[in-house]
This record gives C-alpha cells, sequence and structure tokens, in this order.
C-alpha cells in the first residue's frame, strides 16, 4: 500500500496544506473575507466533485484494465473522460462569469459576504476548465500506479497559489492589493499549471497519457457501456456535492460567525483528509488489479485489510487533532465566537473520524473498484436528502437550535446511517463485479 497511499497523500497534504495558507491569509483580512470565499468556493467545490464523479467512474475500469494490462482500454476510459468533464468545466465557468452575483444571493443573506464573494468568484471561474482536465490526467496516472508525476504537479500549482495568493491578497513584490479578487485571480493561474506539467513531463517520457488521438477517442462502441456502469458513481458525487451545497446555504444562513467557525474547521478536516485520500485511492488500486488479474479472493483480502486499517488511522489522527485543535484554531485571525465554535466542531471530528471515512473507503476504495457503482448511489442519496438535509433544515431553520447543536446532531446521524448500510452491503460480498472482461467492439 505504501508507495501508492504515501505520494497520494502527500499530493494532497500539499494542497491542503497551501488551502490552510491561503485561508490564514484571509482571516487576516477578516472573518468575512474568509466566510465569503469559503462560500463563493463552492462553485470549485461543486465542480470537482463533478469530476471527482466521472473519475471514480474512470477508476472503475482503469485499475481493473491496468490489472489486465489493457493499454487501449486506458485511453478509451481517458477519451471518454475529456468528452464528457470538459463541458461541464465550460459550463461552470461561464455560468460563474455571467451570474456571479445570483450565485451568492443563493448561498447567503448577508450583503457583506455577497460583494466580497462575487469579487473572487468571478475571476476564480477561469480555473473550472483546468481542474478537470487535472482530474482527468491525474487520475489515469495514479490509477495505472504512476502516482509521484501527479504529486509533482499538484505540488508545484499549489505553492504557486500560496506565492501569488500573498503577493495578490496584500500587495507584495510591487504588485497591487487586491484583497479576496487577488485570491480569485491566483487560483485562475495556478489552476493551470498542473496540467501543464502533466502534459509536458508525459510528452517527454511518452507515458500512458500520450498516444494518437483517433486511440483516444476511439470511443463510439465504448461511450454508452462505460456510462451504463459509471453513471451511477457520476451521479453519486455529483448529488452528493450538490446536497453539501444545500447544507453550507443552510448553514450560511445561521450567521457569519457561525460559517467562519466552521470554514476554519474544514481547512482543518482537509489536512487530516489527505491521508484517508491516500488510503482509499491505494485501496482502489490494489483492489481493482486484483480483480482485473482474475484474484478475486486477494480482493477481498485486501479490502478486509483496508477496512481494519481505518479506524486505526482515525484512532491516531482523532489524537492529533484533540491534542493541537486549541492552537491551530488560534492561528486564524477569528472573532473569538467563530473561535469557539471551531474549538466545539472539532472536538466532536477528533472523536468520530474514524467512523466518519470508514463509509468512503467502502464506496470509494472497495466497491467501485470492485465494479458496483450503484450501492454508493443509493445509499448516499438516501441518507444526504431524507436524513441530513432534513434535519439541517428543521433544527437549524425551523427550530432555530444553536449551530453547534444542529451541527453535531446532523453529523451523527450522517454517520450512523451510513456505516450500518455499507456495512451490511460489504458482508453480503455481492460487489466484486468484474468490468475487464467486457468488450466493446
Amino acid at each position: 500500500m505504501l508507495p501508492l497511499a504515501i505520494p497520494i497523500a502527500l499530493q494532497n497534504l500539499l494542497m491542503a496544506s497551501f488551502r490552510l495558507v491561503d485561508m490564514l491569509m484571509l482571516g487576516q483580512l477578516s472573518g468575512d473575507a474568509l466566510a465569503a470565499v469559503d462560500l463563493a468556493s463552492q462553485v470549485s467545490f461543486f465542480v470537482d466533485l463533478i469530476s471527482f464523479g466521472v473519475s471514480s467512474g474512470c477508476a472503475v475500469f482503469l485499475a481493473q484494465y491496468h490489472g489486465a494490462k489493457n493499454t487501449d482500454g486506458i485511453r478509451r476510459v481517458m477519451g471518454t473522460a475529456i468528452v464528457s468533464l470538459v463541458p461541464v468545466g465550460i459550463l461552470a465557468t461561464l455560468v460563474s462569469i455571467l451570474f456571479p452575483r445570483t450565485i451568492m444571493e443563493l448561498l447567503t443573506n448577508d450583503e457583506t459576504l455577497r460583494t466580497i464573494g462575487v469579487s473572487y468568484l468571478s475571476v476564480a471561474a477561469f480555473s473550472y476548465i483546468a481542474i478537470v482536465v487535472n482530474s482527468i490526467l491525474s487520475t489515469v496516472l495514479r490509477s495505472t500506479e504512476r502516482v509521484h508525476l501527479p504529486l509533482i504537479a499538484s505540488g508545484t500549482g499549489a505553492a504557486l497559489n500560496a506565492l501569488l495568493n500573498y503577493a495578490l491578497i496584500f500587495g507584495h513584490f510591487g504588485l497591487p492589493a487586491l484583497g479576496a479578487r487577488g485570491a480569485g485571480i491566483a487560483t485562475a493561474i495556478s489552476a493551470a499549471v498542473s496540467p501543464l506539467i502533466l502534459l509536458t513531463v508525459s510528452i517527454v517520457r511518452r507515458n500512458v497519457l500520450i498516444a494518437p488521438l483517433r486511440k483516444v477517442f476511439d470511443i463510439r462502441h465504448f461511450f454508452l457501456p462505460f456510462w451504463k456502469r459509471s453513471l451511477p458513481a457520476f451521479l453519486n458525487e455529483t448529488l452528493w456535492s450538490l446536497s453539501i451545497v444545500i447544507v453550507n446555504m443552510i448553514f450560511g444562513h445561521m450567521g457569519k460567525e457561525n460559517y467562519a467557525g466552521l470554514s476554519t474547521v474544514r481547512t482543518i478536516e482537509n489536512l487530516v483528509f489527505v491521508f484517508f485520500i491516500g488510503i482509499c485511492h491505494s485501496c482502489n488500486i490494489i483492489v481493482g488489479k486484483h480483480i482485473g488479474a482474475g484474484d478475486e479472493d486477494g480482493a477481498r483480502r485486501i479490502a478486509r485489510s483496508f477496512l481494519v486499517l481505518t479506524p486505526l488511522a482515525g484512532l491516531a489522527l482523532g489524537m492529533i487533532v484533540l491534542i493541537l485543535r486549541g492552537p491551530v484554531v488560534d492561528l486564524f485571525q477569528i472573532e473569538d465566537s467563530s473561535k469557539a465554535v471551531a474549538r466545539a466542531l472539532l472536538l466532536m471530528y477528533a472523536f468520530e473520524i474514524g467512523l466518519r471515512n470508514i463509509p468512503y473507503i467502502e464506496v470509494v476504495g472497495i466497491f467501485r473498484a470492485g465494479g458496483d457503482t450503484r450501492i454508493g448511489f443509493f445509499g448516499d442519496l438516501a441518507v444526504q436528502y431524507l436524513v441530513v438535509i432534513p434535519i439541517a433544515a428543521l433544527l437549524g431553520l425551523v427550530f432555530k437550535l444553536p449551530f453547534v447543536t444542529t451541527f453535531v446532531i446532523m453529523q451523527i446521524c450522517d454517520d450512523i446511517a451510513k456505516n450500518t448500510i455499507y456495512f451490511i452491503y460489504y458482508r453480503k460480498g455481492n460487489w466484486i463485479r468484474p468490468v475487464s472482461q467486457i468488450r466493446f467492439e
């Protein structure tokens, strides 16, 4: 696991670390700037999750094709992802450029946050096409065990983003101090760097990304069978991300001090979550590779090992969060009331971090690697729209309970429901459905 998990985790750790630096910089401006940019970033979050949905559908095929040594199949998957995702990036860019005010009005009722958010969103929108292209290329490389190049590319892009944020938010190196708008410009510029590095190095090395276009886009007989298997994973991530945006809209109407505290917590959570990303992706690659090679017993053994590892990792990381939550929150220049919210939410997170990530490993790392994309779709859809959103709306907006109480009850119900559904399904053992033997000629 480690040769795969460590570079993937480091890639995401670098990105999350520089995200932390960005939020600290914005927090030095004001709590309003921090909350506004986090709200405006919901569009980027939505694009990321759609990209992840398509990439997850691709990973169902890629890991198994890699195990079966089917290079042509890998390239057809890449071509299908490009045809499917690039239009999404273009559409998100156009909507955010043309209607940034409308988007912010949906996300918050605070006029100050709306104004700051519009200044950020209208320029950060130019990053969305690069985000989807980078997602496709990185997924292909990681799923074929080429994990170091995405690490280098993403790390370079994240470092550039932090440097440009420092220069453009505060006005260093002779550049104007643009505040939140400067953060948006930095995001747009740095997002283009990662895919450019991936393509440039791939051209030099002639790796799996480089092939005649006729092979990459030879998808006439592949497109529909691909989406028949991948659509549930795509809808899973898309509708899940939409549900998170809806929940954030609810929280955005419960006071900007509360949302500034939540934004702080999510920045810290992103740092911790990178370890589970590394575990999950390595699980997906190894399980899928075993299935593609015809070793289903080995795949089940690997899956069991990862389900033991996940709560153990959660226990260790939870102790670190518990010890460091106070000093880390104090790094943010936000109101004392926002810090109190952040500390309370991190306390809960420290104790349930392992429980929260078991369903993630099961759905993305195990079930999708096995070729089963439906259970995650139905499970997440049911829990998010029948449990999470109604609880957040009723407790937060109707009964007007305190923000922390609302969030904790919502999260506990989410964790219990998903863990119950997915563990029962895992025990049934019906999640291995090979795709590497399907022919699309």
